[in-house]
């Protein structure tokens, strides 16, 4: 049995946590999208997940925001029940470009 690299076991979680996602896609609970499994072991990955995060973030409407501000400490979301998607994603991206 061939195991996963870093890079396929991310994306298998973030086509799991998307799955998850679509199946919320009604709830204005944000919970609802973030009480995944798959969501938990990509956040678990930590730091290393970021750059496939970020990479993921340019081109799907995930709530990645949450994940990058849970792995890294940063805060892009202060209140998850009132926030901008493209404000926090902006964040993110500009935080993002003073990392590298």
């Amino acid at each position: 049995m061939k195991t996963l690299d870093a890079v396929d076991t991310f994306a298998t979680l973030a086509d799991e946590w998307q799955q998850h996602c679509d199946s919320v896609m009604f709830s204005s609970n944000v919970d609802d999208y973030l009480n995944a499994d798959s969501f938990r072991k990509i956040v678990a990955i930590g730091l290393p997940a970021i750059p496939h995060i970020m990479k993921s973030y340019t081109k799907d409407q995930l709530p990645w925001g949450f994940a990058i501000q849970e792995i890294t400490g940063e805060e892009f979301i202060t209140d998850k029940n009132n926030f901008s998607p493209a404000d926090v994603k902006k964040h993110c991206f500009d935080w993002w470009a003073s990392q590298l």
